[in-house]
C-alpha cells in the first residue's frame, strides 16, 4: 500500500474516482496506481481534480496532493 497526505485549508471528505477514501490533511493508505483526487463539498477549491500516479511512498514520505481554495467571485 502507498501513502497519501491530501492538503486544503480546511477539513474535506477524500473522493478517488467518486468513492469516498478518508479526510484532507491526513495520511491516507492507496493502491500504488494512478488516482484522480477530488474533494466533496462545495466547489470552492481548484484544480477540480488531481490526476497522480501513486507510487514509492512512505509513511515518513508520503505523496502530497495540494488543492487551494479558489478565489472568491466578485
Amino acid at each position: 500500500m502507498e501513502q497519501v497526505t491530501v492538503k486544503f485549508p480546511e477539513i474535506r471528505e477524500v473522493m478517488i474516482y467518486g468513492e469516498l477514501i478518508g479526510k484532507t490533511n491526513t495520511t491516507l493508505r492507496v493502491e500504488e496506481s494512478a488516482h484522480t483526487f477530488s474533494l466533496n463539498g462545495a466547489s470552492d477549491y481548484q484544480p477540480i481534480s488531481r490526476t497522480l500516479i501513486v507510487a514509492c511512498t512512505t509513511s515518513v514520505v508520503p505523496l502530497e496532493v495540494a488543492f487551494a481554495k479558489a478565489p472568491a467571485s466578485a
